[in-house]
């Protein structure tokens, strides 16, 4: 058995940790690398455009029920998009919180998240004007978030 002065114990147990944090740290790296390749899958991206066209046709039509099924499917992309970025939380509002840290911008979203719930919750019909706003705000977002 090798005898170690208590500085060489100390000085093996500090390289000992540098190896373990080093290693952790190469795994970290290769993870959040997989994680931003994932986030830039192109079969992701195409199938979340072809959905936005589907949404932009039912934005183009005079049936108020279509334009309330643009906005409740705008927002479930959006939150499709926020989950395919890899941002945490349990739900759209969750991610909404974590991504106005770094787009700002999409606080303005937050209303159109609003009107969709009204629309899923209270059950009540809304003026036309009012969902083609959301619809506007839901195309901004996407269009800040590198979808359009």
């Amino acid at each position: 058995m090798i005898e170690l002065t208590p500085f060489q114990a100390v000085f093996a147990a500090a390289v000992l940790i540098l190896l373990v944090i080093s290693v952790f740290a190469f795994a970290f790296r290769m993870l959040r690398h997989w994680l931003r390749q994932r986030m830039h899958d192109p079969q992701d991206r195409q199938r979340m455009k072809a959905e936005w066209g589907d949404i932009q046709q039912m934005r183009n039509s005079n049936d108020p029920h279509q334009l309330e099924l643009a906005v409740i499917r705008s927002d479930r992309l959006l939150d499709q998009l926020l989950k395919s970025m890899m941002l945490p939380g349990t739900t759209l509002a969750e991610r909404l919180k974590v991504a106005g840290h770094k787009y700002p911008e999409l606080k303005d979203v937050w209303w159109a998240h609003k009107v969709r719930n009204d629309l899923v919750h209270e059950h009540h019909d809304m003026p036309r004007g009012r969902l083609k706003g959301a619809l506007n705000e839901f195309e901004k977002a996407f269009q800040r978030l590198g979808l359009l």
